[in-house]
């Protein structure tokens, strides 16, 4: 009965009444609610239909109505809640209270006039109020939420609009849940704990976290604050998203590590230094090893220390890479061992805090400047080369055009270089053919065509720009690049006038005797091979040795010995005539080669050469030639054959001619130098007379006097090859006309040498003037080294040159010359010969004879 009265007065009730189902989840918490019951008030109060509702959720009436029945539902579960509401009608007072069930009854009515005037200023304030909050927590651009901290466990409130789009959750969607809820088990656990850390520390909690959202990752600076209000705790977290700034200091780090990395590990030398002072403020490992200094060594060293430039030379292109009006030096840097190398330096400066500081990476290119000095040598070379060199030189490019010339391709062509650059090559080279004037081909064409080495026709000429007509002689190539192409044509050429010339005068020689200008063996052997086969012609050959050839070398020089055989081919030739071949058999031999000539007519023709022979002379000698003739017997005879019987004969006569000659050019040798010198022959017969003396006093052997005797007429016989001024000379000698009057003993003994009837004496006229200490020449000999025959020769020829008037001195009283003798025996004489020389002299009455 009372259940039903009840249930009617709340229909009729003037007051707004209704029922509301909690409905929770598995762990106890409201996600929504549903209306039971609502009474016609209820209806009028809100404007709805209870049709419209009655089980089914409430979610969308409490959200026009701008209220959260969660936080209600909450409070309810401590005591009934009084709040206030705007409907349709207007401003009404809730009161809610808790049922049984999860059900709880809100009762409502409307406020008077005076009460919701009250009420809407105070909620226009606060609406302001809460307008200006949410302006404020929604402007920020750093994500925001707010969670309650109840029975240890966070529940979210509410998340801004940064944080919404941050996470892509919305405030309704997380509003009453807790972490685990929203982020799952593992990320939930997580945030707990660090909000629990704020609640138990209760003060303000910054650090950073990461978060996977969307499949994108966060980095946030999260800020969590801890309030309170009436006895609850919220916790008021701010999460700025510095992902771009970590990923941007992460980048920095990077770049650092790899900048630091670049520094220390790469292999080129780097130095940091100060701009101002040009003090070393860092080095890397690679510059400490190429310098040879410890790091700490090398940080107390200024710049100025390595590069060997001045200091103000160092500061002045210090200060340009400071300013970047140039980045790239070459230097002379010191090394710790004082070696000096030629480094490159990139320089630019670099912002350090406040100051900037000269950045240096420094490249050892000593080996490449000194390949840099010598190309440009060679570069030099070559430019002095083309300029100096004989060859002319042109080059053209791939159509003919001339790119440029060399001063001896300028002299040859008549063009200068700079006339020439851009024209045809057939216009500035034009070539004929020597022999028929016709145009000869074009070399650059050539090579144009085939890209292959090519040059000239023989006999070539080149008619230049002022007429002449140079033969000339070339070779033209292509120029390529380093990938084969071709990209021009270099031309070689030069004048072969002078080669022609030359050649001509080379063909001259390989025929004919340099000296004589006759033809030569060589010749000769094919000439007779020529002849040799036409066996119907009568042949002849006259051999020839000159006599006296060596002697006239040794005494007189090979000049006048030249000489000799010069006359005596010019006689052959003027005998002979020239319808005969004269050539230089060998060194003193002739050979005359007689066409159509029999033995008769040969025979005849020595006769005349004999009889011409004797009316020339060279120097003081005659000439003598000593001849054999042959003639061809038969056809077939080799002709080796006669030119042997030939030889044969000429070598008879000369053992015939031979003892006559040599006697003839003694004697001859003699006269001469009596005539040219101060040796008499009435001194050699003193100094004769003086020796065969001695000879009897020492008791010599006859075969020793003979010798002594000879000598001394010939003792002095070399002074034929010395000149007679240096013979008559008063002066004093110089040190080099001395040396060369001393040849006389060696140019005796290469006389008597080669002379079989006086080489017996040869040995003494080499030694005639050696010394008994030893102080002599030509071999310095000593003592009884020296023959006997020279000592005693030594000790008569100066007694005699004292005694005499010479030019150089005058003649001393026998007695003086004797004291000469004895002061100087046993250095320059030997003693025992002057003591048997005074001996002689002191005894003998007819001293006047010596």
């Amino acid at each position: 009965m009372l259940e039903s009265y009840a249930e009617q007065m709340v229909r009729l009730m003037p007051y707004a009444c209704a029922y509301n189902q909690v409905i929770c989840n598995q762990e106890g918490q409201m996600i929504d609610s549903v209306f039971l019951e609502m009474n016609r008030s209820f209806e009028q109060q809100f404007a709805i239909q209870a049709s419209d509702w009655l089980g089914k959720s409430a979610s969308d009436f409490w959200e026009k109505l701008n209220f959260n029945p969660h936080i209600l539902y909450e409070k309810l579960q401590e005591a009934p809640q009084q709040v206030h509401l705007q409907s349709q009608a207007g401003y009404v007072q809730l009161h809610a209270f808790l049922l049984e069930n999860a059900v709880f009854a809100l009762v409502c009515h409307p406020l008077p006039r005076d009460e919701t005037s009250a009420l809407l200023l105070q909620k226009q304030a606060l609406e302001e109020a809460k307008s200006n909050l949410d302006f404020i927590f929604n402007s920020t651009q750093d994500g925001m939420f707010l969670a309650e901290y109840k029975d240890g466990a966070f529940y979210y409130i509410s998340f801004n609009a940064a944080h919404e789009r941050i996470t892509g959750l919305h405030s309704r969607e997380i509003s009453g849940k807790t972490p685990h809820e929203v982020w799952g088990h593992a990320t939930g656990e997580r945030l707990t704990n660090l909000y629990m850390q704020a609640i138990l520390k209760n003060h303000t909690l910054i650090f950073e976290e990461n978060f996977n959202l969307g499949g994108k990752s966060y980095v946030f600076l999260t800020s969590l604050s801890v309030a309170q209000k009436a006895g609850r705790q919220y916790l008021i977290a701010s999460r700025k998203d510095i992902t771009q700034y970590k990923q941007l200091e992460e980048h920095h780090q990077v770049l650092q590590e790899r900048l630091q990395s670049m520094f220390h590990d790469h292999i080129a030398n780097m130095l940091i230094i100060d701009p101002h002072t040009g003090q070393i403020l860092d080095a890397n490992p690679a510059a400490c090893a190429f310098y040879g200094y410890e790091k700490s060594d090398l940080l107390r060293l200024n710049i100025q220390n390595i590069n060997t430039l001045p200091e103000e030379e160092v500061q002045k292109q210090r200060q340009i890479a400071v300013e970047e009006k140039r980045a790239h030096f070459i230097f002379p840097h010191r090394l710790c061992s004082g070696e000096i190398r030629i480094v490159e330096v990139y320089s630019c400066p670099i912002a350090d805090k406040n100051s900037a500081k000269l950045f240096s990476i420094i490249f050892d290119v000593t080996d490449r400047e000194n390949y840099r000095k010598v190309l440009f040598q060679e570069k030099e070379l070559l430019h002095t080369t083309l300029k100096s060199i004989g060859d002319g030189v042109l080059t053209t490019d791939t159509v003919g055009n001339i790119t440029s010339l060399n001063h001896a391709a300028e002299n040859m062509t008549g063009w200068r270089n700079q006339e020439a650059i851009g024209k045809p090559f057939s216009e500035i080279f034009i070539l004929q053919n020597e022999e028929t004037g016709q145009p000869a081909k074009n070399p650059v064409e050539t090579v144009l065509l085939t890209e292959e080495l090519t040059g000239l026709e023989n006999n070539t000429i080149l008619c230049n720009r002022c007429g002449e007509k140079i033969t000339i002689a070339d070779s033209a190539a292509p120029i390529k690049n380093e990938n084969g192409k071709m990209f021009g044509v270099v031309m070689v050429f030069r004048d072969v006038r002078f080669e022609k010339a030359q050649q001509k005068e080379i063909l001259f020689l390989s025929y004919h005797d340099a000296l004589t200008g006759i033809y030569n063996r060589r010749f000769a052997e094919a000439e007779i091979n020529h002849v040799s086969q036409k066996t119907d012609m009568a042949i002849a050959v006259i051999m020839g040795d000159v006599n006296g050839l060596k002697i006239t070398n040794d005494v007189f020089g090979h000049e006048t010995g030249d000489a000799l055989l010069q006359h005596v081919a010019q006689i052959l030739l003027e005998t002979c005539g020239r319808q005969h071949m004269v050539a230089r058999w060998g060194g003193d031999e002739f050979l005359v080669l007689l066409r159509h000539t029999t033995q008769a007519q040969a025979d005849a023709l020595v006769q005349r050469l004999k009889a011409n022979f004797q009316k020339h002379t060279v120097g003081p000698l005659q000439v003598s030639v000593s001849l054999g003739c042959a003639a061809r017997k038969r056809p077939a005879q080799d002709m080796r054959d006669v030119i042997r019987e030939a030889e044969e004969l000429m070598y008879r006569q000369k053992l015939l001619e031979s003892r006559t000659f040599r006697t003839t050019i003694i004697n001859t040798l003699l006269s001469t130098l009596h005539e040219k010198s101060m040796e008499t022959e009435a001194h050699s017969r003193r100094i004769a007379a003086s020796c065969k003396a001695i000879a009897q006093k020492m008791q010599l052997s006859d075969k020793m006097k003979n010798e002594l005797s000879l000598f001394s007429v010939l003792h002095d016989i070399g002074k034929v090859g010395v000149s007679a001024a240096l013979l008559c000379k008063k002066e004093p000698l110089s040190v080099q006309e001395r040396s060369e009057l001393q040849k006389h003993s060696e140019i005796g003994y290469r006389i008597t040498q080669n002379t079989p009837e006086l080489s017996v004496v040869s040995e003494y006229i080499l030694a005639h003037h050696e010394r008994w200490d030893g102080t002599g020449y030509p071999k310095g000999l000593r003592g009884e080294e020296i023959p006997l025959c020279c000592r005693i020769l030594s000790v008569a020829d100066a007694f005699d040159a004292m005694t005499h008037e010479r030019v150089y001195h005058t003649a001393l009283s026998k007695e003086a010359a004797m004291q000469e003798l004895l002061r100087h025996a046993g250095t320059q004489f030997a003693p025992d010969i002057v003591d048997v020389f005074v001996e002689i002299l002191q005894k003998t009455d007819l001293a006047e004879q010596f």
